[in-house]
Formats: structure tokens, C-alpha cells, sequence
């Protein structure tokens, strides 16, 4: 009887040799599996951010850049402005000098027939007064009633011969001050052309310099594009490795749980250390029951809204309280480009609570919290629109609607 005890004892030991130390090798192995993941989801979240933070300053560069040909582009179009004003100016003094010089042509040609008419009609009086002269002194004098009479007409025919004199000085000297004025507007007019053409080279200059710059712009806004569009792939990356880190950690979370479980059992108590989920409602994260995007919700995105979105009780003011849903440990306390500063909570059996875009985070990752504790400030950092809390949930790393543990 002895002996028979004695080899069940010896067969129980090399039973439980051979099958506890399986158990813990297999929890090893998954337990090392998950870290190994989580160290290789953390370096490629690194590298992506990294690669983000180029990206970023590369857009910086970019924008530096536009906002100066921005700037050189109003001085252009002030300068061009300028020219055109002086160009109009110029034109219009050029358009007046020519209608002053059309009008002085036609002044000098009736000044010039004036003197020819005045140089014939003298020409021909005194053509005749030689060719007749013995004969109309004669004339005059048998025609005169009287010595006075006589002596009134020879002094006339001398008064005509100096008028016609002076007629035809007079006469000159106007073609000569309208040819001197003619003179004097066509040099403007050639000042002015002159200043016209000066003018027109810089604003061609200046259209050439314009079009150079636009074309710069152009090409650095289609650039600026593609960077954003590869900041915005390199940011969905970065979500993506966000989730998946999230899912990794909860997923050792749960088997450390279980392994203290185990070892609890095993040892025939409870230690009450671990994070389990009660079941009961989670309490609303924040102040304010203002939905601004609700789960689900499609208006605006190219995928379902994986979470709510809760606006501030003052709209725009950063500040609100945010609050942990439920008892549970800190995975995640951290900015991220996407979710800002944002934190994760884990509270057992898979399940996770995240809280995005806050202004301020105020519990650290491995940190404790409790039902209704403060873990945060409400904010707009991140990928944002305005100051709110998106609280998501998430079971064994897959999204879940919130609702299902929230009080309606």
C-alpha cells in the first residue's frame, strides 16, 4: 500500500515536471512574441515619425518660400501699377502735345498764306507805283482840289508803301514765333516718346519678371501638394501604428493578467491587483454633452467616424476636464501628428479607451486610474478642426461602438 502511494506521489511529480513548466514556456513565448511586436510597432512608429517631422519641415521650407514670392509679387504688381499710371500720364500729355502741334500746323499754314497774300498784294502795289510812278504823281496832283489835298495823297501813297512794310513784318514774325513753337512741341514729343519707351521696356522687364515668379509659384503649390498628400499617407501610418501598438499592448496587458490569474489560482488566492472590466456603464469622459460628430458618422470622411466627437461647453475655449471611463491602467499618454496628445486606457478582458486631442495630458503610461478621474484637458491638438474630445473604444484592438458601454 505504501509503495503504491509512494509511486503515485513519484508520477504526479514528473506530471507536473513535464506539463507547469509547458505552461510557462508557452506563456514566455507568447508574452516575448508580443513585446518583440511591440518594440518593432514602436521603432516603425519612430522611423514615421521621423520621416513626418521631414516632411513637415520640408512644407515649412515651402511655405517660407511661397510667402516670399508672395511678397516679391505685390512689389511687382505695386511697380507695375506705377508704370501703368506713368505710361497713362505719358500717353495723355503725348495725345495733348500732338493735338497742340496739329493745331500750330494749321495756325503756321494761315500765318504762311497770310504772308504770301500780304508779300503779293505789296509786290504788285509797288510793281505799279514804279511802272507808273511819274504818271500817278502827275495824276494826283491835276486830281487834287487843293495843296493840302494834293500833299494828304502823296503822303498816303507813301503811308501804303510802309504799311504794306510792316504787314508784311508782322506776318513773319508770327510764322516765326508758331515755327519756333511747333519746334518747341515736337521736342517734347520726343522727350515724352522717349520716356514712353523707357517705360514700356520696364513694364515688359517687369511682365517677363512676373510671369518667371508665377511660374515658381505654380511649381512650388504643386510641390507644397505633394507633400502634403505624402505627410497625410505618412500620418494614416502613423494612426495605423497607433491602433496597432494599442492592440499589442492590451493584448500583454491581458496576459499578464491571466499569467497573475494563473499564478493566483495556483497559489489558492487573489492578490486584487489586476485590471479587470466590472461590466458596468462607463461614465461620460468630459463636462460636456455636446456631440459635434457622432460614431459612425460619414460627413466630411472617406470612412466611418470610429469614435465620438464631444465639443467644448464653451465653444472654442481649451480647458474642459476629461475623465477616465472606467478603472483601468494607462497604456498610452503621448502626441501623436493625428490624435495629438491623446491617452489610452486599458481596463481588462481586451479592452481600451482612448481620449485624443487633449491640450494637456496629466496621468503617465503604467499609471493607475479609477473611474472618473481626471486624466486631461480638452483641446485642439493634432489632426483637429476645433476644441473636442474624441473618445473611441476598442475591444482586442478592434473598434467598437462606444455606446455599447456608455449610460444613454
Amino acid at each position: 500500500m505504501r509503495k503504491a502511494l509512494v509511486k503515485k506521489a513519484v508520477t504526479l511529480l514528473l506530471l507536473l515536471t513535464i506539463i507547469v513548466p509547458g505552461c510557462f514556456v508557452r506563456y514566455y513565448d507568447v508574452y516575448g512574441d508580443n513585446k518583440q511586436n511591440l518594440d518593432n510597432a514602436n521603432n516603425k512608429k519612430s522611423d514615421l515619425q521621423s520621416e513626418y517631422d521631414k516632411t513637415q519641415k520640408k512644407l515649412d521650407e515651402l511655405k517660407s518660400q511661397s510667402n516670399d514670392i508672395e511678397t516679391y509679387l505685390t512689389q511687382l504688381d505695386s511697380q507695375m501699377s506705377a508704370i501703368n499710371s506713368s505710361l497713362d500720364e505719358v500717353n495723355g500729355q503725348i495725345e495733348q502735345i500732338e493735338t497742340e502741334i496739329t493745331d500750330t500746323e494749321e495756325k503756321l499754314a494761315e500765318a504762311e498764306e497770310d504772308v504770301d497774300e500780304q508779300y503779293d498784294s505789296m509786290k504788285l502795289r509797288i510793281q505799279y507805283m514804279y511802272e507808273h510812278n511819274e504818271e500817278t504823281y502827275f495824276a494826283l496832283l491835276l486830281n487834287s482840289e487843293s495843296m493840302g489835298d494834293m500833299l494828304n495823297k502823296a503822303e498816303y501813297i507813301t503811308k501804303i508803301s510802309e504799311y504794306d512794310r510792316k504787314m508784311l513784318e508782322k506776318f513773319n514774325d508770327t510764322v516765326n514765333f508758331i515755327t519756333a513753337a511747333k519746334i518747341k512741341l515736337e521736342q517734347d514729343r520726343e522727350t515724352l516718346v522717349a520716356k514712353q519707351e523707357e517705360l514700356t521696356d520696364k513694364k515688359s522687364s517687369l511682365e517677363l519678371l512676373e510671369s518667371t515668379k508665377k511660374k515658381e509659384m505654380a511649381s512650388l503649390k504643386k510641390n507644397t501638394q505633394q507633400q502634403k498628400d505624402y505627410q497625410a499617407k505618412i500620418e494614416a501610418d502613423i494612426k495605423a501604428q497607433d491602433n496597432l501598438i494599442a492592440s499589442i499592448e492590451a493584448k500583454i496587458k491581458a496576459e499578464e493578467e491571466a499569467n497573475k490569474n494563473n499564478n493566483s489560482n495556483n497559489g489558492g488566492s487573489n492578490n486584487g491587483g489586476s485590471t479587470k472590466y466590472d461590466g458596468g456603464a462607463f461614465k461620460w469622459p468630459t463636462v460636456s454633452t455636446r456631440i459635434t460628430s457622432p460614431y459612425g458618422d460619414m460627413e466630411g470622411r472617406t470612412s466611418p467616424h470610429q469614435g465620438i466627437d464631444i465639443g467644448a461647453v464653451n465653444r472654442g475655449v481649451s480647458g474642459d476636464p476629461i475623465y477616465a471611463a472606467a478603472d483601468g491602467e494607462v497604456i498610452i499618454s503621448r502626441s501623436s501628428p493625428s490624435a495629438g496628445n491623446y491617452i489610452a486606457i486599458y481596463h481588462g478582458d481586451g479592452l481600451v479607451t482612448r481620449y485624443l486631442h487633449a491640450s494637456v495630458l496629466l496621468v503617465n503610461e503604467k499609471e493607475k486610474v479609477t473611474k472618473g478621474q481626471l486624466i486631461a484637458r480638452m483641446g485642439t491638438t493634432g489632426n483637429s478642426d476645433g476644441v473636442h474630445l474624441h473618445f473611441d473604444v476598442r475591444l482586442n484592438g478592434v473598434v467598437v461602438n462606444p455606446w455599447n458601454y456608455l449610460s444613454k
